[in-house]
């Protein structure tokens, strides 16, 4: 099981270390950078913690209630109405982005409380740039664990892939794709020959973490829902759900098309 698990992509070369550039001048276009839900997430923090008291921590250093029920109602509450959080460990994406500020010193930890630094106040007061987007999306890969709270094994290959596979996406030949789909694209097996076994998801097999469908549902929940989809690469066209499905489809935003070849030097 271990060729299984720890199988490397098939993008091979540079192509896996791919350095995404710090864009210079690069304006876009307000409407589709507001519409990426990390940034949404975000500048609603940089306003709480903006305030003259800074956004109060609890006596542990957690977010406090009023924020996190604040955050939930604002972001999340139509996507799972079972209930309603009132302390941050329910809530782990208000845990990412308080993380993700940190980790870029947009925002620190202060007497209690969280308040701006002056790069935050900066956002705060001119609104997010490309390179706001493109700090978030750093410590997004390297701040941040996205197997944060899952019961998946380690698979820690999938997150030190990131950007092997925003350039794999981003050369996706159709506007849709499934977690499916994308594994057996850029994952494969080799033998003891070293010959390389393309390997297909079934559906109908007895689900296990460590399983070829164990780790292709791992990439789902972690690359698909957990970082692709609030950093506006992917959209997800389907109603609510508990949970999505491997075989669900998933959309290229009109962000990632247009705007995101900026960091890939296109």
């Amino acid at each position: 099981m271990a060729k299984v698990i720890n199988f490397p992509t098939k993008i091979k070369g540079s192509a896996t270390h791919v350095v995404i550039a710090k864009p210079s001048s690069a304006v876009v276009i307000a409407s589709r950078l507001g519409e990426v839900p990390i940034v949404g997430h975000a500048l609603f923090l940089l306003a709480s913690a903006g305030s003259v008291d800074g956004l109060k921590l609890t006596q542990t250093g957690a977010l406090n209630r009023n924020f996190v029920q604040a955050f939930w109602d604002k972001f999340l509450a139509e996507e799972d109405k079972r209930f309603r959080p009132t302390r941050e460990l329910d809530c782990p994406e208000a845990t990412r982005i308080h993380q993700l500020l940190v980790f870029k010193k947009y925002v620190r930890k202060f007497k209690g409380a969280v308040r701006l630094t002056p790069s935050g106040q900066r956002v705060l007061d001119g609104g997010p740039t490309l390179d706001f987007y493109r700090d978030l999306l750093m410590a997004g890969i390297y701040g941040w664990n996205w197997a944060f709270e899952d019961r998946f094994p380690d698979y820690d290959f999938i997150q030190a892939s990131a950007h092997g596979m925003i350039e794999r996406l981003w050369s996706w030949p159709k506007q849709t794709l499934t977690a499916v789909e994308f594994a057996e694209e850029i994952f494969e097996k080799v033998d003891e020959n070293g010959k390389a076994i393309r390997m297909k998801y079934d559906a109908d097999a007895p689900y296990s973490s460590d399983t070829y469908e164990g780790m292709v549902r791992c990439l789902n929940l972690r690359f698909f829902e957990r970082f692709c989809v609030p950093f506006g690469i992917l959209r997800d066209p389907s109603e609510p759900r508990l949970m999505s499905n491997p075989t669900d489809p998933f959309e290229k935003t009109e962000f990632f098309v247009s705007d995101f070849p900026k960091f890939l030097g296109r």
